[in-house]
């Protein structure tokens, strides 16, 4: 199988761009400082010094024998010296060999050994007439050779000094950006093996980290990491939802098998022996069997929501064509259950997008709420249906023994019951609301609790 070649990264390709950049300027400026470095003739000592020199020698040549620093004399063709400004030579009257006079001959060189020679020639017309020659120090010119070399070298000492600064810099960036989070990375990894998955990695568009394939892979890390440690915080939310569900079907079951039981054995021991007592026993069963149908109901849609199986079919209704035979149905329901029901309905009809099904299932755990919690006289239960905003809010209110405000924050998880209603008088597996709370969310709606006064409760939710 042909490998496909991948594209450059951004990180891969500005270090290209970089090392490209510092290998252009240090041949530049080796350039620059071989072109120097050309221009100086170390081998050449009359060079150095014939543009210094040459202002004196005007003058010589017009007999004026000016004061020079240099030592310097002035020797025919035929070798007579004719002067000499200083006593260096030593040879005013004498004949002198004039090529030994011209040259760096071996005995200069041992009499002389800290001067070199630079000469000058003078012309009478076509012919040459004299010689000038000077003694330059060796030192002097020396330095002004070694400033000169210093001087060319500079380009390329300069490009060294800033190619090493930026590969030093590169070296600590690469170091911050490149390292750093691949340590921080791999330390992240050992502890998710481990089971911990709150050890976090330095996030990729932080000051610190640029965007780059380094910071692209901490960013899929870290998205990996939140996934992981969003699905063990779920498995321990499950696991301590199953052992909620154990602890609490273990309660609320025992109370109805228990009398079911009793009453059963009553029937088979002939405790109930007339005709009304039996029907008793047997209607007490129904009731307590309808009970534990109920409660396993609500916990089969509790394990759907849970698992996000619930089935909700959505549709669009008329709000009066959803609230008419809905609000009648309830109120039979409620006044069967000896509750006095009322409902206020808004004038518009706009067209809702629901689930009738879940909806109602919603309003009917809102009733059976309120009668649980009922008060013994004049109990009653109203629902308004009303314009909030670009939805419509539905309340269901009652006027029972309200819920302790402690309670109210708690209401809608699911088990939760308060602790007065821990008792058989009023059953329930604590679900029902947690299931209501999840089809209003469904629904892109929200559910609220809360007391009226002088007593009661209002419960509300919004639909679109």
């Amino acid at each position: 199988m042909r490998r496909t070649k991948k594209p450059l990264g951004k990180l891969h390709r500005r270090n290209l761009e970089t090392l490209a950049c510092l290998v252009a300027f240090l041949f530049l400026c080796l350039s620059v400082s071989i072109g120097q470095l050309k221009k100086i003739q170390l081998v050449d000592t009359e060079n150095q010094y014939r543009t210094v020199l040459n202002q004196y020698v005007v003058p010589i040549e017009q007999g004026n024998y000016v004061a020079c620093e240099y030592p310097y004399v002035i020797v025919t063709t035929a070798g007579d010296v004719v002067y000499e400004n200083k006593d260096v030579f030593q040879l005013v009257g004498h004949k002198v060999n004039v090529n030994e006079i011209l040259t760096m001959d071996e005995s200069f060189i041992r009499n002389h050994d800290n001067y070199t020679k630079v000469f000058f020639t003078v012309n009478q017309g076509d012919t040459i007439d004299r010689f000038i020659v000077f003694l330059v120090p060796l030192d002097e010119k020396k330095d002004q050779v070694g400033s000169k070399v210093v001087k060319a070298m500079v380009p390329m000492i300069v490009g060294t000094a800033i190619s090493v600064s930026v590969f030093a810099y590169q070296m600590l960036s690469a170091n911050r950006k490149v390292l750093h989070p691949i340590e921080e990375i791999s330390d992240s990894a050992k502890a998710i093996i481990n089971g911990d998955y709150g050890k976090e990695v330095l996030r990729v568009y932080d000051t610190k980290v640029q965007a780059n394939e380094v910071g692209d892979l901490t960013y899929s890390f870290e998205l990996m990491r939140d996934e992981l440690k969003a699905k063990q915080i779920k498995e321990e939310q499950l696991k301590k939802a199953q052992q909620e569900l154990i602890s609490c079907i273990s309660h609320d079951l025992k109370t109805p098998l228990s009398t079911i039981k009793a009453y059963s054995e009553g029937l088979r021991d002939g405790i109930a022996r007339t005709k009304e007592d039996k029907e008793e026993y047997v209607q007490i069963i129904i009731e307590k069997t309808n009970l534990l149908t109920t409660m396993i109901s609500e916990l089969l849609e509790y394990s759907n929501a849970q698992l996000k199986q619930m089935d909700i079919k959505k549709e669009e209704i008329y709000l009066a064509d959803y609230f008419t035979p809905v609000l009648k149905e309830l109120e039979i329901y409620v006044k069967q259950n000896d509750m006095e029901f009322s409902s206020e309905v808004m004038e518009e009809n706009p067209i809702l997008t629901i689930d009738p099904k879940r909806i109602t299932e919603v309003l009917y755990n809102l009733i059976e709420n309120s009668m649980k919690y009922r008060r013994e006289e004049k109990a009653k239960v109203l629902i308004k249906v009303s314009r909030t905003d670009k939805q419509v809010l539905v309340r269901v209110i009652d006027n029972g023994i309200g819920i302790n405000a402690n309670d109210i924050p708690y209401v809608f998880d699911k088990f939760y019951r308060a602790e007065k209603s821990r008792s058989s008088n009023i059953p329930g597996s604590g679900l029902g609301l947690s299931i209501c709370k999840y089809i209003v969310e469904q629904h892109n709606g929200e559910i609220y609790c809360k007391n009226i006064s002088p007593s009661g409760c209002e419960f509300g939710f919004t639909i679109n």
